[in-house]
């Protein structure tokens, strides 16, 4: 039996979708969990104890629980469909190479994480057509124009320097078929930030050199950010823009999750359900609105 397959992990969905809108932060939080714990399992006994160890205490973390979420909700993934990640936590391309019946190509800069799914999505017995890795530059794919019905992008667009986020919603025009839809999220803040830091996180060889010995690390997104940046670059129709903030903490430029530490993985999606908002069309309407959700898609030829 399949771990999240046969779950229901949306209470109503279209015959043959992964999932649709109706669905609750936690209960796909938990639900990934779940998936997350019984993969870190599987690597453990495979003696890969590290990382075993990472997804048995933080199977999915607070942000992800809510971009898990909105990514399945508005990504509408249906059998058959040919899915593209760049750069996301890959518990996701796991799951939906596994469960939904679509063809994930699950894509990094980095090649940290291809000997690891490859073991796992032979352990969860995915076939190689089900789910494809390589190592990816967003900012210049080698797939070919048209080559995918869906993109999605967690919280990875922010961390390419200079003009690259630009460069990547270009690619991803180009290689998204028409009709096709792309689901991104990335930080936002009121005004427009740049968070430098130290290069102790793995693509930092990737990134831009600032002072102090820190490298550049994120953007957040302003909401002029989004459309000059994200929505215009790429020449696709926008289709929803959304909000989620936090509940707490309003007054101060740190996140709730900054202070939480690893060994509060097994709760950080119930603290996700009870501390972040529920997805909004307007920022203002948050107190910390911290992260934005952007749906886009190419016109399709019979519209033109």
């Amino acid at each position: 039996m399949k771990d999240l397959g046969d779950s229901n992990i949306a209470d109503s969905c279209p015959p043959g979708a992964a999932t649709c809108g109706r669905s609750k932060p936690a209960r796909v939080g938990l639900r990934l969990q779940a998936y997350g714990i019984r993969v870190g399992l599987q690597l453990v006994r495979h003696r890969k104890l590290r990382r075993g160890l990472r997804y048995l205490i933080v199977p999915v973390n607070y942000w992800r629980s809510i971009e898990y979420r909105m990514a399945l909700e508005e990504g509408v993934f249906m059998p058959g469909e040919r899915i593209l990640d760049i750069g996301s936590p890959k518990l996701l391309a796991l799951w939906l190479a596994e469960n939904a019946g679509v063809s994930v190509v699950a894509t990094d800069i980095e090649a940290y994480f291809t000997a690891e799914y490859g073991l796992l999505g032979t352990l969860r017995g995915v076939t190689p057509g089900n789910l494809k890795l390589a190592v990816e530059d967003g900012r210049g794919l080698t797939f070919a124009a048209a080559s995918f019905d869906k993109v999605y992008s967690i919280s990875v667009l922010e961390h390419i320097p200079n003009d690259g986020d630009i460069q990547c919603v270009r690619e991803i025009a180009r290689v998204l078929a028409p009709g096709g839809r792309c689901v991104l999220t990335v930080p936002f803040w009121p005004e427009s930030r740049v968070d430098w830091r130290r290069p102790d996180f793995y693509w930092s060889q990737a990134s831009v050199g600032g002072e102090a010995g820190k490298v550049f690390f994120q953007r957040r997104y302003s909401e002029p950010d989004i459309e000059e940046r994200l929505v215009y670059p790429s020449g696709l129709r926008p289709v929803k823009l959304r909000y989620v903030g936090e509940k707490i903490m309003a007054a101060s430029r740190r996140e709730f999750c900054e202070l939480l530490p690893p060994l509060t993985g097994p709760v950080q999606p119930l603290l996700a359900n009870l501390l972040l908002t529920s997805p909004v069309d307007d920022w203002r309407r948050l107190r910390k609105p911290l992260c934005a959700l952007v749906v886009l898609e190419k016109q399709a030829e019979n519209s033109r």
